[in-house]
């Protein structure tokens, strides 16, 4: 017999592990499953795992998750305030988006409709731009290609690192939102540039508040947030009143280009800046590992000589050839001469690296950094369409003079490294002859003749910077000083504190001018130099400046958004904690707004479906539609949901969700008598006549007493309603871009898939397959199946 709700069962499966959220992807055949340890699985339909993600820490959880439109970026919302996006493809962290309280929902929305530009903007944008778009990311014909970490220094690092956070391919605007239990809305372009936060709380007079749900309008000009209320009065657990707050955004529809562009130089900025991460941490390892080495040795041997005579015993033994006890015991016995070989090699090969590292790797990136910067400083002399979006020429001015700044500071540490190498390798040659000396052995004549009368003045001069700094241990309470040999000037430059040792600038031609015409020193061309800084407080200068670009046009856009409405529906979550009721927006094909939530918490006697034509919400008063749906079991006839003799028989809501924006899925829960689920496909204009139509004003409450309730299958064609045999299900998740739908069970480790509208020969073949597989099953007994 034909049916109206078509549905084949692909897959049955048990797991290992409590599910508690399963969300499909709208343009793969993927499922994202998150269970109760934290750990999130996508899996195929056929049940085929292409990875598992453990949780960034133990103790996280997820609270929500949402696909990016073009299904390659999940966003995975944490029990830590943090959101986490994830190539789908490698399973790799590309971003991480961390707020100030509690996630309770997130939601990713693309731009449907562009508005077409006026024949004189198009011909301003060809003048402008030579009849060609103006791209972002066409840095690559002017910058060459920044070498990959990962095969010299054993970093993880993007092999793309033009396109390293998946974004290049986005031609339309999608924006990322993040709902936090104390009713903030947070919008991310991409998912990582800010766009502004919306304080539904501003609003609601300090009521204690979460958002259940937000969608945005086609064209991005209309924001629509539905946030669960307490009545102010005692804890924020008593949460009973619903509300939609509508919001004005035209700016994501008048600059939809601009922020395009804005999110995408973001995104290329962040990238960079990641990078240089890597190469800073990469260069500390390097340094740490080896060079620490030297000090730690020689370290050793200033605790056991009074401070400051360091360089007087190795000065002695260099102009007389004698060295003190203490001297000779550690060159003859703690160093060998087999050691001071192994040392100096190490280091060499050290600093070889470090020095690779510094030109090739953190020069490179720098330069990128500036290239990117000057473009934004351009972007924002365009005032008329970025400076309302809030980039601000003298902030991109003072990161970019910070860029500056960094390669100086790059610069100087080449330069230390340079002067320590040449250093290090006269006062390896000298220390290995002295030790031959000291041992009264003939030394190799081609090592004696190595060293030259200008090498000794280059060794008499590293040993004359011999001493101790005393640096307090952190790990005596009485805060005991021990000293510290200072022989290696590299470390001071990796460490988050001022110079110890700043080069000299006595001979430097370029700061004698400079100190000689302070005005020419003050002018935003000349690059400051930060004498004192080393190059991680420099690496953190940088960050904060181009923090602060980024972060102005969060605030800017704030203000540039305006309500328009808000309606408030009473008592709505009487029935239990809000968080456990179902609540979900979404626009019709018809550009109408659909809400839809269940009268109590799961399972609900019935759920409300609400319409209001997006065109009505400028108004003062606003047009609502709204119907109460309770549902009976197939051929059961329509008696009133207050009924005495519905009570016994009424079938609960368990869960629904927006199968496509025209249609309702909703899980229905059978008597207790029989275990089983009902799946129920619900068209909203079914419920086109029976709509009750009421105009209410911007601040009113809406009337949901006086709502007609009508049962929903007396609406439908027979054979709507599908039963899911043995199986007491508590959710579903759907979509209705790929056809399918997945329910979990009540114990939360069993699933079942389907595949929605299957055809009619198929779905034939299916009840034949599944009665032999039932009837296998009674033998053989339920296989469970790990994950």
């Amino acid at each position: 017999m034909s049916s109206t709700n078509p549905m084949r069962q692909l897959e049955e499966r048990h797991l290992a592990t409590q599910v508690e959220l399963m969300v499909w992807s709208d343009k793969m055949d993927l499922l994202a499953l998150a269970n109760a340890r934290g750990e999130v699985a996508l899996h195929r339909l056929t049940w085929q795992k292409v990875w598992s993600l453990p949780p960034p820490s133990d103790h996280m959880r997820v609270n929500t998750m949402a696909w990016r439109p073009d299904g390659k970026v999940i966003a995975i919302g944490y029990n830590t305030s943090e959101v986490v996006l994830v190539d789908v493809e490698t399973k790799e962290t590309l971003y991480k988006v961390s707020v100030e309280n509690a996630i309770t929902f997130v939601s990713w929305v693309e731009e449907k409709s562009k508005p077409q530009a006026s024949a004189s903007s198009v011909k301003n944008l060809r003048e402008l731009t030579g009849d060609k778009p103006y791209n972002v990311y066409n840095s690559s014909d002017f910058l060459p290609k920044l070498p990959s970490l990962s095969r010299n220094f054993g970093s993880e690092q993007e092999d793309n690192l033009e396109d390293s956070k998946k974004i290049k391919d986005q031609i339309n605007l999608n924006i990322l939102m993040i709902g936090t239990a104390v009713g903030k809305l947070y919008l991310r372009i991409f998912g990582m540039f800010p766009c502004g936060v919306v304080n539904v709380g501003n609003y609601t007079q300090g009521r204690w508040l979460g958002v259940k749900s937000a969608h945005f309008s086609d064209n991005l000009s209309q924001l629509f947030i539905a946030v669960g209320l307490n009545k102010g009065e005692t804890s924020h657990q008593e949460v009973e009143d619903l509300a939609l707050v509508c919001i004005k955004t035209p700016i994501f529809t008048e600059r939809s280009t601009e922020l395009r562009s804005l999110a995408l130089k973001h995104a290329h900025i962040i990238s960079l800046m990641r990078y240089l991460s890597q190469t800073m941490h990469s260069i500390t390892e390097a340094w740490e590992n080896i060079l620490l080495e030297m000090d730690i040795k020689l370290a050793s041997y200033a605790a056991k000589v009074p401070e400051g005579s360091v360089s007087a015993d190795f000065l002695e033994l260099m102009m007389f050839g004698t060295a003190s006890a203490e001297l000779e015991q550690f060159l003859l016995q703690d160093l060998t001469e087999k050691g001071l070989k192994k040392l100096g090699h190490s280091i060499e090969q050290s600093y070889s690296n470090i020095q690779k590292m510094v030109l090739k790797h953190l020069c490179s990136v720098g330069q990128d950094l500036s290239y990117h910067l000057a473009e934004l400083r351009g972007m924002a002399c365009f005032l008329d369409r970025y400076q309302v979006l809030g980039l601000k020429e003298e902030t991109v001015e003072a990161a970019l003079s910070a860029a500056g700044a960094f390669l100086v500071k790059a610069t100087e540490v080449q330069q230390v490294i340079d002067s320590s190498m040449k250093n290090y390798k006269a006062f390896f040659r000298w220390l290995y002859v002295a030790i031959i000396r000291l041992t009264d052995e003939r030394g190799p004549s081609s090592e004696l003749s190595k060293v030259t009368q200008q090498e000794v003045a280059y060794v008499a001069e590293f040993l004359y910077s011999f001493d101790t700094v005393m640096l307090k241990d952190a790990r005596s309470p009485l805060g005991v000083y021990k000293p510290r040999f200072n022989l290696e000037r590299l470390g001071q430059y990796l460490e988050d504190e001022d110079l110890t040792m700043p080069p000299s600038t006595e001979n430097n031609m370029w700061a004698k001018f400079l100190s000689e015409n302070p005005r020419l020193a003050e002018h935003p061309v000349v690059i400051n130099h930060y004498k004192n800084m080393s190059l991680v407080q420099q690496h953190k200068h940088l960050k904060t400046a181009i923090k602060l670009v980024f972060s102005q046009p969060e605030h800017c856009m704030e203000g540039l958004f305006s309500v328009a409405c808000m309606v408030m529906f009473p008592s709505v979550y009487s029935g239990g904690p809000m968080v456990s009721h179902p609540t979900h927006l979404n626009v019709s094909k018809e550009n109408k707004l659909m809400l839809t939530f269940l009268e109590s918490s799961p399972p609900s006697q019935g759920l409300y479906l609400i319409e209001i034509p997006i065109d009505e919400i400028t108004n003062v008063n606003i047009l609502i539609k709204c119907v109460y749906l309770y549902f009976m079991p197939s051929g059961e006839g329509t008696v009133g949901k207050n009924d005495e003799v519905s009570a016994g028989t009424m079938l609960k809501v368990r869960d629904v969700a927006f199968y496509q924006p025209d249609m309702l899925s909703v899980l229905l829960e059978q008597g207790p008598e029989n275990r089983s689920a009902t799946f129920l496909q619900f068209p909203t204009i079914a419920a086109k006549n029976i709509f009750r139509s009421s105009r209410v004003d911007l601040m009113e409450m809406f009337p949901l007493k006086e709502v007609p309730q009508v049962e929903g299958g007396s609406l439908l064609e027979t054979g709507a309603m599908r039963t899911i045999d043995n199986m007491m299900a508590v959710r579903l998740a759907v979509s209705g871009t790929r056809k399918v739908a997945v329910v979990l069970a009540e114990s939360r480790r069993k699933v079942r898939l389907f595949e929605m509208e299957a055809e009619e020969e198929e779905e034939e073949e299916e009840g034949m397959d599944t009665t032999v597989s039932s009837l296998e099953g009674n033998k053989t007994g339920d296989i469970n199946e790990d994950e």
